[in-house]
């Protein structure tokens, strides 16, 4: 059975310049009793928002005008204008090639789902994201969760302690 979060006091950012997809991603967090949500249309109005009211997660859609939602990961991953680099951040998107979703982790997404989203896929991955949180890692040329997700064991020469 799975375990029964109270979501109610998530503050959540989402950032698609779809308008329609902002009034369902409104009645989808209200339908999951998440009361304390904003749209963005863009990076630049994230950006502002996160400085005002810093969110408990984003949620990003890939597609973005002028920027695409690599760019804000990247940008948020790197605390431009002083944004919170380890936020949770949720790609939420229909680019779903295998592409598109290693690039999203490449640029430092924490989770990806793909549209159409429902409340029951919505609520599950915010579950899986609470209950296998991924340690953070910051490198000369990355920023952001562990892109790992098997950790399997190695015996190689290179093999880390």
């Amino acid at each position: 059975m799975a375990n029964y979060y109270n979501f109610r006091n998530l503050n959540i950012i989402f950032v698609d310049d779809n308008k329609n997809m902002h009034l369902l991603m409104k009645s989808i967090l209200l339908a999951m009793n998440i009361v304390s949500s904003r749209g963005c249309y863009d990076a630049k109005s994230c950006f502002k928002e996160m400085l005002e009211d810093p969110p408990d997660i984003v949620i990003t859609d890939l597609s973005l005008n002028p920027e695409n939602g690599l760019d804000l990961i990247r940008r948020i991953r790197a605390s431009e204008q002083g944004v919170d680099r380890y936020m949770p951040i949720l790609v939420l998107s229909g680019q779903t090639k295998m592409e598109n979703v290693i690039e999203a982790r490449d640029a430092g997404a924490t989770e990806f789902l793909s549209k159409p989203v429902s409340v029951g896929s919505l609520h599950d991955r915010l579950v899986w994201m609470v209950e296998n949180p991924r340690a953070f890692i910051k490198a000369s040329e990355y920023i952001g969760p562990d892109r790992r997700r098997a950790m399997r064991g190695y015996e190689g020469m290179e093999r880390r302690q």
